[in-house]
C-alpha cells in the first residue's frame, strides 16, 4: 500500500469535514487523531452520533491546542464489570443508608454502595454517595502493583530519573474472592504498602497505612514510614494521606486521581454528567521489562516526543459517559479544588484536575484504564498507567505498573507493618 497515498487521502478527509461541517456535520472514522492541527476542523464533527468538541474538557482542549496532546480515537466498547459486582449492589439496595448529618453511610458489605441509577442528580449529596462508590473496589478484593515504576519527565528535557517500587492494596471489606465478603471486625476499611526497590538511594523507604471505617478526626489513617538512616519505622502524622508520594509530584491522595473517602472533604457536588473521550482500554503490557533502561521500557508513554509526558501516540481514546465530580479539600490540604471524571455506570476514575490556593489550574490527571481477568477469574477494571502532571513546573510523575487483581495466595498479613519491615530491610 501507498503510504503517500494514504496520508493525501486522510488530509482531503480533514478538509472535506471542514467544508461539510457547516451544512452537515461529518462523522469521524475511528483511527483519526485530534491534535492542534486539525482540531477546529473536525471540533464539529460527530464520533458515536456525539460532537467532538462537546468530549473535550476545557482543560484537555487547552492541552490539544496549547501543550501538544494529541488523541487517536476508537470506537467505545462496552467494559463487562463482574456480575458479582452488580449482584452485590442490587443486593445491597434499601441496606445502605446515608446520614446527610455526617456524609457517613451504614449497612454496606459489598458492590457499590449506591446504585449510580438510582442517584438523583439533584440531590445534593449526590456527590458524596458517588464518591462512597469510589471505595467500593471495582479492582477485585487485592491489588498488586507489580513493576511499578515512577518516571520523572521534564516537559522540555524528557525523562530525568525513574524510581522502581512495589504496592500492594489489601481490601479488608467488600471482599467478592470467593473468601469471606470481611475480614476482621469490620473497623479497617482497606491495607497499603508502598516500598521503594531502586535506585540505591531510596531502596527501602516506604508505607504501611490502614484507613479505617471512621474517617473522622477522631480516628484518622494510621501511616507508618520506614526509615532507613535508623531502621525503624515511625509513625506519621493523620494528614499523611495529603502529602507527595516519595518525590513525585503525586499525592497519596491522587493515588486513584481521588484516594480520600468523601468525608475527608470539606465538601463534594456532582456538577454534571457528560461524554468524554477516555483511555478505557490501555494494552495489557504496562512495563517492557526486557527493554528496561530504555524509553521502550513504558510503551504506553510518549516519552520519545515533546513533552514527553502524555500517553504514547498509539494509545487510543474512546467517548466515555462520565459523573463530573468537584470536592473542596480540608484546610492544610495542597489543593483548593479537586475535580475527578468518573465513569458513570461503576465507579472508574478516567481523568482530574487540581487548583492551587489561589484557585488557579495546577495539575492534570490522565488515567490509562483497561479491562483485568484476574487469577481467580474476577472481572476487574484498573488503571494501569498514571500521567500526573504539573502545569505549573512543566513536569509530571508518570507512573505505569503490570498490574493483577486478586492475586493467588495472597491473604491479609502479607499487607502489614512486619511485612514492610521485612521487605523494607
Amino acid at each position: 500500500m501507498n503510504i503517500g497515498y494514504l496520508k493525501k487521502i486522510s488530509q482531503a478527509a480533514v478538509l472535506c469535514w471542514a467544508v461539510v461541517g457547516t451544512v452537515q456535520a461529518a462523522e469521524l472514522p475511528a483511527g483519526t487523531v485530534i491534535s492542534k492541527a486539525n482540531f477546529d476542523a473536525v471540533k464539529d464533527a460527530q464520533f458515536e452520533g456525539k460532537r467532538v468538541g462537546d468530549m473535550i474538557p476545557e482543560r484537555l482542549e487547552w492541552m490539544i491546542k496549547e501543550r501538544g496532546l494529541t488523541m487517536k480515537i476508537r470506537h467505545s466498547e462496552k467494559i463487562d464489570v463482574d456480575p458479582k459486582y452488580i449482584e452485590a449492589t442490587q443486593q445491597g439496595k434499601g441496606k445502605v443508608k446515608f446520614d446527610p448529618a455526617t456524609r457517613q453511610v451504614s449497612g454496606w458489605t459489598s458492590g457499590m454502595f449506591f446504585d449510580p441509577q438510582d442517584i438523583d442528580p439533584n440531590d445534593p449529596h449526590a456527590g458524596d454517595k458517588l464518591i462512597w462508590n469510589l471505595r467500593s473496589p471495582t479492582y477485585g478484593a487485592t491489588m498488586d502493583l507489580r513493576d511499578l515504576s515512577f518516571v520523572f519527565i521534564d516537559g522540555e528535557d524528557g525523562v530525568e530519573r525513574i524510581q522502581r517500587w512495589w504496592s500492594r492494596r489489601y481490601y479488608m471489606e467488600g471482599r467478592l474472592d470467593g473468601g469471606p465478603v470481611q475480614e476482621g471486625d469490620g473497623d479497617i476499611m482497606q491495607k497499603t504498602i508502598l516500598v521503594a526497590q531502586s535506585p540505591q538511594d531510596i531502596k527501602g523507604l516506604g508505607t504501611f497505612s490502614i484507613r479505617y471505617n471512621d474517617p473522622s478526626a477522631a480516628k484518622p489513617d494510621d501511616t507508618w514510614a520506614y526509615l532507613k538512616s535508623v531502621r525503624r519505622a515511625r509513625r506519621l502524622t493523620g494528614s499523611a494521606w495529603m502529602d507527595p508520594i516519595g518525590g513525585t509530584v503525586q499525592l497519596y491522595d491522587d493515588w486513584d486521581i481521588w484516594d480520600a473517602v468523601p468525608t475527608k472533604y470539606q465538601s463534594t457536588k456532582l456538577v454534571d454528567t457528560r461524554w468524554v473521550f477516555a483511555i478505557a482500554h490501555s494494552p495489557e503490557l504496562s512495563v517492557d521489562k526486557s527493554k528496561e533502561g530504555t524509553n521502550a521500557e513504558f510503551p504506553s508513554v510518549g516519552l520519545d516526543e515533546k513533552p514527553f509526558y502524555y500517553p504514547a501516540k498509539h494509545i487510543e481514546w474512546e467517548p466515555r459517559e462520565v459523573y463530573v465530580i468537584e470536592g473542596t479539600p480540608p484546610e492544610g490540604h495542597p489543593y483548593s479544588k479537586k475535580v475527578v471524571y468518573m465513569e458513570k455506570d461503576w465507579p472508574r476514575p478516567y481523568l482530574g484536575e487540581a487548583y492551587d490556593q489561589n484557585g488557579k489550574f495546577w495539575k492534570f490527571f490522565i488515567f490509562q484504564n483497561r479491562p483485568e481477568v484476574a487469577d481467580d477469574g474476577y472481572k476487574a477494571v484498573i488503571p494501569v498507567i498514571g500521567h500526573v502532571i504539573d502545569y505549573k513546573a512543566n513536569f509530571s510523575t508518570t507512573w505505569s505498573a503490570n498490574m493483577k487483581s486478586n492475586p493467588a495466595g495472597v491473604k491479609e498479613n502479607n499487607v502489614s507493618l512486619k511485612q514492610l519491615l521485612k521487605i523494607a530491610r
